[in-house]
């Protein structure tokens, strides 16, 4: 099994069951990162015992803060030259890796590579439908920590929706992004979601950076 210099970040919050399958997730993986950074936002049950032991496994505790400044924080951390990160309800299938890295090592680094994501249910059985979606999203990217560095860290106080500020600042600065073609995360939906907890908060959230992009946008324009 080859190894990588890839750092995963993955937020921690009440999930004792979900973490042990994230975790595992990116232990299966046919090329390993260089480690796995579980960041825990202030859990108040046993999801931090839960997390699986391993070498390149690492928890760290923090009073909670919400998902944007537990990711930085984690990002921080990193030692790795690439970026991944994940949820923990979600999984990556077993050539995630393999295949981003493949993509980011035959261009010049400056892209933001992305895949396609399976949506399932928690209790869904093998044998009912899926639904595939295109996944520009935070959990399915990986990218140079230097490309990171250069965009900034997650704009915190967004809720679920600092993506969205975050990757129009990407795109403000004229990064390529790439989905590959090829479902290599699974995301899962269950009733403990945040996008099903915070709903009207992160719709707020949601129009209020679309609003912040376009007033860069137009001040861009305007110089």
């Amino acid at each position: 099994m080859k190894d990588s210099d890839v750092s995963v970040i993955i937020p921690l919050y009440n999930r004792p069951r979900l973490i042990v399958e994230a975790v595992q997730s990116v232990l299966n993986q046919t090329v390993l990162p260089r480690e796995i950074i579980v960041v825990d936002d202030g859990s108040t049950d046993e999801s931090v015992a839960a997390v699986p032991v391993h070498p390149i496994v690492k928890v760290i505790a923090l009073p909670h803060a919400g998902i944007a400044s537990t990711m930085n924080h984690g990002v921080g951390l990193a030692q790795g030259s690439i970026l991944a990160f994940l949820d923990s309800d979600d999984r990556w299938t077993t050539t995630k890796l393999e295949k981003q890295l493949a993509r980011l090592n035959s261009t010049s680094g400056d892209e933001l590579i992305f895949c396609l994501v399976r949506i399932f249910q928690d209790d869904q059985e093998a044998s009912q439908p899926e639904e595939i979606v295109s996944g520009i999203t935070k959990p399915t990217m990986i990218l140079r920590r230097t490309l990171f560095d250069l965009i900034g860290p997650f704009p915190e106080g967004k809720g679920a929706h600092d993506f969205i500020d975050w990757y129009a600042r990407a795109q403000e600065l004229g990064l390529a992004t790439h989905v590959i073609p090829e479902v290599l995360y699974e995301r899962r939906i269950h009733d403990g979601n945040d996008g099903i907890l915070q709903r009207d908060s992160q719709r707020a959230n949601y129009f209020a950076s679309l609003k912040n992009m376009l007033n860069r946008r137009r001040k861009n324009e305007s110089s």
